[in-house]
């Protein structure tokens, strides 16, 4: 009959030493990929919300106004809505100033709480990415998409420069002529904003 032996208190320790060496080697490196990963996942939301409210003005034959609120925070917020300033904090949509767009939702008669859908997207949905803009001196950052050709009303560009928790960076570009562009120094998934 064989004799059973199981783990010495040595082996344990050595396997405890090893399992703990490994983790503090790892352990950064998965945060700073959970990290950049963040900033990705806000950075391609703010994308394709400035490219919808691009597309959505040209679809429309309408100007579709992009407007922002609270940034240099981690509560910032952006809305697109065909009447001008529209406040994307707010989060129903039969609030006069609500960032809604209307969709018909099949009778033909328009009533708000059936036909606004809320266009907005919030930071509060981006766990600790925050926002700044640079290159305009307006406290209100509503931008007009123009309805025959997609133009912006900017005299330049736009930079919405994302910020993570550990310092990365990922910036988006929108011009004049309403091309939008994502540039970062420090992340490899986009090219150089040089």
């Amino acid at each position: 009959m064989k004799k059973v032996r199981g783990l010495t208190l040595i082996e344990l320790l050595i396997t405890i030493l090893i399992l703990s060496i490994l983790a503090g080697v790892a352990g950064p490196s998965f945060l700073e990929s959970f990290d950049k990963r963040k900033l990705i996942s806000a950075t391609e939301h703010l994308y394709s919300y400035l490219q919808q409210a691009r597309s959505e003005s040209l679809s429309r034959s309408k100007t579709i106004y992009w407007s922002a609120s609270t940034l240099r925070s981690k509560k910032w917020a952006f809305g697109m809505s065909e009447d001008a300033f529209c406040n994307p904090l707010i989060t129903t949509n039969t609030d006069a100033k609500a960032c809604v767009l209307p969709i018909d939702n099949g009778d033909g008669v328009y009533n708000a709480e059936d036909d606004a859908v809320l266009h907005r997207l919030s930071g509060l949905d981006f766990d600790e990415i925050s926002i700044k803009r640079s290159y305009s001196s307006s406290t209100i950052d509503a931008i007009e998409f123009d309805s025959t050709r997609g133009t912006t009303n900017l005299g330049g560009y736009r930079y919405y420069t994302l910020t993570s928790e550990l310092g990365n960076n990922v910036q988006i570009r929108l011009s004049i002529i309403g091309t939008i562009t994502i540039c970062s120094d420090d992340l490899s998934d986009y090219k150089d904003c040089s």
